[in-house]
């Protein structure tokens, strides 16, 4: 009987704590769409293409900073059109209520890759491979009640993707000697 009970009382208490999270719509159709950076030669800071980009949200409780954050959810695509992406309901950790606000920032990465973290790595020696991110904002969740609540809207802030290639030894160096050539002029 005991056993039972034990059993009984840890699915309530998983059932409760899964109805307390709060809940996004991972999207930012009719809102913002992710664009490539001005400086990315020849895209003029058009939206990315379908297909091309993954992309991931990442949450923490309110008043975290970006190095608290946690990817929550399963990446996906931009689709259905270019810059735009739907991907479904997030749940947020136990840390923000349903009804409550979190901190979250999206992450968008050209396609192929993992995660964030392994694009930026890629992108770090290849210049043919983009990454981005949203700057860290506060947002309200949906969610809870019984039935669930519906998930609230992602009031995403538009972000652009670029290049990171790490430059050329010879162009620090160029750099380091410009440098050193402005320190021997002012000393004098």
């Amino acid at each position: 009987m005991k056993r039972i009970l034990v059993s009984m009382a840890g699915v309530m208490i998983g059932v409760f704590s899964v109805l307390g999270q709060g809940t996004v719509n991972f999207s930012n159709f009719g809102g913002n769409p992710i664009k490539y950076d001005v400086s990315v030669p020849g895209k003029n800071g058009a939206n990315v293409e379908v297909n091309a980009f993954s992309a991931a949200l990442y949450w923490a409780p309110l008043g975290s900073t970006e190095a608290q954050l946690t990817q929550i959810g399963a990446i996906g695509n931009i689709n259905p059109l270019a810059g735009f992406f739907l991907l479904g309901t997030r749940t947020t950790g136990s840390a923000t209520a349903a009804g409550s606000p979190g901190m979250f920032q999206v992450r968008a990465w050209s396609a192929g890759f993992t995660s964030y973290e392994a694009a930026a790595a890629a992108a770090a020696g290849d210049p043919s491979k983009y990454i981005g991110k949203s700057i860290l904002f506060q947002n309200n969740t949906g969610g809870g009640g019984t039935p669930p609540g519906a998930p609230a809207a992602l009031l995403m802030p538009g972000f652009n993707v670029a290049s990171v290639a790490v430059p050329e030894p010879s162009v620090i160096i160029l750099g380091v000697l410009g440098a050193g050539a402005l320190l021997l002029r002012r000393r004098k």
